[in-house]
């Protein structure tokens, strides 16, 4: 399914002809390199080439500036070939050191604007004195204080007034607390401030430096950060005219550091003997095919050699994912688990699918999935963020689920009222949706395993496929169950005796799988010594007997939580139900809780349910990523 056919690619030349080569017929391609000096084997005339790659860190200097400059890189654009490293870094590193420059210095305006805002703040809580404020700090014989008091401690402070030498003015206040000046002859200042802050009186710093009243100060200030601003936007525009006059040549610098980047990449991986080199990787087959073409036909002395994966006993063959634009958002929940090796089945198109069902039929409402799914795909469309298509597709499929069900952000009469349809209530059927839930689990178990058999003969493995727990012999003995469930609730008319062999059959099969296995592959000494192989193998089944079980019921949460995702509407709705401007709040927030909680719970769930019930059969996830040389 869906992994893309690769090649076993390898390039010889002379080494003299290394660079051209080289330049011609591997840089630029989309080929993932292999270590030759680990695959070729007559390793003993061979040796790698030295080689000491400084290009990549100049390159990704580079491409910093440029999407900082928002410079569009122009792939044609190539600087000097004789530039040295040392030059490249000489002239990134006099950008840098201007765009430093001016970012401290913009750091510094920032500050000074930041703290100007801070005053500005105090002052508007002043606003009706129209006093000179250095005047006031500045008293000889007068303390004066400038904070704030609690409503509460204000109240208490009004009648301790009448007692102590000073006197409070006050200047604004909150729903909570009150602000102002207190004054006191400064031979009290200490008796004085001990009442005001046994008041929770809090002291709000006045700077000295400043002169003339609150309305004068934040006038001053508001003109000090215009000129701030303006100064920030100059140097904005220093920098962005002095990046506009170098980014063509930065750009050249970025293309010329990534292509000896990639050619040092080559270098490392190649290996060479006194008239030879080799290059060793995988490409695509069209790639591989295409490439052979252009090198026959260019009359280079240039051997190419082109070889199946299947035959190649040597390298693990990379796995590069390709699927439509449906699936392929969920290939992150594959990588997650694990990349299928090469000759895997690619789960990514089950996990789609899967995924998008349980999690419909388990969060099925028409309103809220609508919202997850227009602000699925916005994240997907603006972020190109993977998680925002899952979001949108697990988003219609709880809008599909959410008209099966009749519920329209909990509310479940307007659309049979609007539609005339005949819905299945989830509160109203739950044995119904419970057992359809465990009989689709027993489904997909099946489909697992006949996944499994299917990559155990891929990989070789014919004892595995056979008499493994997750191959034909556990396939033989989970339908067997099934059936005789099915043939004791609805009589198949098929005799017990029928399924008491098939059941001992498979059961006994698992039970020897090891010794069965070393027969089909003919070995000898079928039974390991020792009884303990015989212990071993009975818990071993118990186990797998257990895990069927488990593993079917755990399909229930799919039908528990859409009747959870209706009980916890109802519950919404009983909280709303006074009406008015309350009422519709409480509806809100209570759905947005519900989307953002269950949405969670329910995406976490169904993962689970992925990864243990349905991967764990037939996934094992050992495979090697395809690493493009164009991506170093």
């Amino acid at each position: 399914m869906s992994i893309t056919k690769m090649k076993a690619v390898t390039i010889a030349g002379q080494i003299n002809e290394f660079d051209n080569v080289v330049e011609k017929y591997v840089y630029g391609r989309d080929i993932h390199l292999e270590n030759a000096m680990s695959v070729i084997t007559n390793s003993g005339r061979i040796t790698g080439f030295d080689d000491n790659n400084e290009y990549d860190d100049i390159a990704k200097s580079a491409k910093s500036i440029l999407e900082l400059a928002k410079y569009d890189v122009n792939p044609k654009l190539l600087t000097d070939e004789n530039m040295n490293p040392e030059d490249m870094k000489s002239f990134i590193e006099g950008i840098s050191r201007n765009i430093e420059h001016e970012r401290k210095q913009d750091t510094k305006l920032t500050e000074r604007i930041e703290a100007n805002n801070a005053a500005i703040s105090k002052m508007e809580l002043m606003m009706n004195v129209e006093v000179d404020l250095s005047k006031l700090f500045r008293m000889e014989f007068i303390h004066c204080k400038f904070g704030r008091i609690p409503k509460t401690g204000y109240k208490t402070l009004v009648t301790y007034l009448n007692d102590i030498e000073a006197f409070f003015v006050k200047t604004a206040e909150d729903v909570t607390d009150i602000w102002g000046f207190y004054f006191s002859p400064v031979s009290k200042e200490s008796k004085v401030e001990e009442v005001f802050n046994s008041l929770y009186f809090e002291t709000v710093e006045i700077s000295d430096d400043f002169t003339g009243t609150p309305y004068e100060i934040k006038q001053r200030l508001l003109m000090e950060n215009k000129k701030l601003q303006e100064e920030i936007k100059e140097n904005s525009e220093k920098t962005s005219k002095m990046l506009s006059t170098v980014t063509d040549k930065l750009c050249g610098i970025y293309n010329l550091a990534k292509k000896r980047h990639q050619f040092s990449e080559i270098r490392r991986n190649a290996v060479h003997g006194d008239m030879f080199f080799y290059v060793v990787g995988w490409m695509e087959a069209k790639d591989a095919l295409k490439l052979e073409k252009e090198i026959n036909a260019s009359g280079d002395v240039v051997m190419f050699y082109i070889e199946d994966a299947k035959n190649v006993k040597n390298m693990q063959p990379p796995t590069k994912l390709k699927n439509n634009p449906l699936f392929k958002p969920f290939e992150m929940f594959v990588k997650m688990y694990g990349l299928p090796s090469y000759n895997e089945i690619d789960p990514t198109p089950i996990l789609a699918i899967t995924y998008i069902l349980f999690f419909g039929i388990m969060f099925g409402d028409v309103g809220q999935s609508l919202v997850l799914a227009i602000a699925g795909f916005v994240v997907y469309k603006v972020k190109k963020m993977d998680l925002g298509g899952i979001i949108g597709m697990v988003g219609i499929a709880g809008i599909i689920s959410g008209f099966i069900y009749g519920s329209f952000f909990g509310n479940e009469e307007i659309i049979p009222e609007l539609f005339g349809i005949n819905t299945l209530k989830p509160m109203e059927n739950i044995m119904p949706l419970l057992i359809g839930t465990v009989c689709m689990g027993g489904v997909i178990i099946i489909m697992g395993i006949a996944l499994n058999i299917v990559n155990m003969i891929k990989a070789r493995n014919l004892g595995e496929a056979l008499f493994g727990h997750n191959g034909l012999a556990g396939a033989l003995f989970y339908i067997t169950v099934v059936l005789f469930a099915v043939n004791m609730l609805g009589g198949l008319g098929i005799p017990g005796a029928v399924f008491g062999i098939m059941l001992g059959v498979s059961l006994l099969t698992m039970y020897l799988n090891e010794p069965l296995t070393r027969l089909i592959e003919g070995k000898k000494n079928l039974f390991p010594s020792g009884a303990m192989f015989f212990v071993e193998s009975f818990f071993e089944l118990f186990e797998v007997i257990l895990s069927f079980c488990t593993n079917t019921i755990s399909f229930l949460r799919i039908g528990a939580f859409a009747v959870i995702h209706v009980g916890m509407m109802m519950a919404v709705a009983s909280l709303s139900s006074g009406g008015g401007v309350g009422g519709a709040v409480v509806t809100v927030i209570g759905n947005a809780i519900v989307m953002v909680l269950e949405g969670l719970i329910v995406a976490i769930q169904v993962l689970r349910l992925e990864y243990y019930e349905m991967f764990s059969r037939y996934f094992v996830g050992r495979g090697k990523e395809f690493i493009s040389l164009k991506d170093k």
